[in-house]
């Protein structure tokens, strides 16, 4: 073997680097391409250097612990990834396959073929720094608290993330492989969505508020952000759809509309109520004497705002809103007004809930009825009923006004002292609209009201 391999013409063409060594490790022939690569001059190498002379420490440790004694007892090794050692002490990574020659047993010579790695090692480190990032990213997804949703370009799902749990109820294996837009995706924005795919796939990113479903069936409000995955071809593979709740955002924006809608409808009402109180006032006052009463009443309207704005902060005695809620249209200490009831301490939603529905009532008997005139009246009482569970009961009845139909349509006061009160006290309110004045009646659990 020896014999052929020294027979051979045309080593220094071989792309590879050829080295071998004696019993005593000695290198006795190199060809081109390693002498190339450990810049040497293309003469023959010198008998004096060792094999381990041009490994760096730890390959040459690693060659005397482990390939060593493998050529001599196995005979060869492959792939093993060692560093040469130049002579200007710069290095270089190999990947090299070792045989030895063993006539009876003892090593008398060794081949290796040495393969430079770097574009090798480059490729690894491409790898590595590949798979960090994917890790990085993977958690990144995993940790998002919006949910993430991948598909296929079929919309088959590949990618579920935790959040995407959370907001749709469906676990990670209940949804793989089935198709997100037959899973989320509404029956009616199926077509709109359609028309939006290819849009996406040339590279546009749909961004929009949308309805999804829950795997119970509701509908959840949720923003979205859809777009199409590529390779590194810049090859269309799929989608990738981020979705983040905003029921609360919804719930905010319409609390906001109800209170412009409120303070929109207050504001008018807050006209009216001093039109009346001018004109009330000039009833009975005259010259100085109006400009005080007519100034003491627009202040005291003033005060009520400020009782109705501030108590949200504190529970509020509901004997002292209601007074708030009459004074700036009469005065209470006056026979036309009658106001009593227990000791009651309404908690914040509830006193807001309530003083709006005063303030409603006492509005609307300022322009159309009891307090429209001199002569009418209002009683506004309210007692706790029931051992077991006890209840809150509030009155407010008209008389000595002006004759009463009922309204031919329900506008946003209709709703303040309805449906909005129900709705936050869980309790009831009637309405009776009796030729001689308005009887309205509200009542609801006390555990929900203090």
């Amino acid at each position: 073997m020896n014999a052929e391999f020294r027979s051979l013409p045309d080593l220094d063409l071989w792309p590879c680097g050829l080295l071998v060594i004696d019993a005593d490790g000695v290198i006795t022939k190199t060809n081109a391409a390693l002498r190339d690569w450990l810049k040497q001059d293309d003469g023959a190498p010198d008998t004096k250097i060792r094999l381990v002379d041009i490994l760096t420490p730890a390959s040459r440790i690693f060659f005397e612990t482990h390939l060593r004694p493998i050529l001599f007892y196995e005979g060869e090794f492959a792939e093993v990834s060692l560093e040469l050692l130049r002579r200007d002490g710069s290095r270089f990574g190999v990947y090299v396959n070792g045989r030895a020659v063993r006539p009876d047993g003892q090593m008398t010579e060794a081949y290796f073929c040495i393969f430079k790695n770097e574009q090798r090692q480059s490729f690894e480190r491409e790898l590595v720094q590949r798979r960090r990032e994917s890790d990085e990213f993977r958690i990144l997804v995993e940790s998002s608290p919006h949910a993430i949703v991948s598909s296929d370009k079929s919309f088959k799902i590949h990618a579920w993330n935790p959040a995407a749990e959370r907001l749709f109820g469906y676990s990670k294996d209940e949804v793989m492989g089935r198709r997100f837009d037959h899973l989320l995706v509404p029956q009616d924005e199926l077509d709109e969505l359609e028309i939006k795919v290819p849009d996406v796939i040339a590279g546009e990113v749909l961004r929009s508020e949308s309805v999804r479903l829950h795997k119970d069936g509701r509908a959840l409000h949720v923003e979205r952000s859809f777009a199409a995955i590529r390779d590194e071809n810049q090859s269309h593979t799929g989608f990738v759809t981020m979705y983040s709740d905003i029921a609360k955002r919804k719930e905010s924006e319409d609390r906001i509309k109800t209170l412009l809608h409120e303070i929109n409808h207050r504001s008018k009402n807050l006209l009216t109520i001093v039109e009346v109180i001018a004109r009330q006032t000039a009833r009975r006052y005259q010259g100085d004497a109006f400009l005080a009463i007519f100034s003491n009443r627009l202040r005291s309207l003033a005060s009520n705002q400020d009782v109705l704005l501030n108590s949200g902060s504190i529970h509020v005695d509901l004997d002292a809103l209601a007074r708030a809620q009459l004074t700036h249209l009469v005065d209470v200490s006056d026979a036309q007004v009658n106001i009593a009831g227990p000791t009651v301490h309404l908690n914040e939603s509830v006193s807001q809930a309530v003083g709006m529905a005063i303030f409603e009532l006492a509005t609307n008997a300022a322009k159309y009825g009891a307090l429209s005139q001199e002569s009418g009246k209002v009683d506004l009482t309210w007692e706790i009923t029931g051992d077991d569970t006890p209840t809150l009961k509030i009155c407010w009845l008209e008389s000595g006004g002006p004759l009463v139909s009922p309204p031919t349509r329900t506008g946003f006061g209709s709703q303040v002292t309805g449906l909005l009160l129900e709705g936050t006290t869980s309790g009831e309110t009637r309405h009776d609209f009796a030729a001689d004045g308005l009887r309205w009646s509200f009542s609801a659990p006390m555990d929900q009201m203090t």
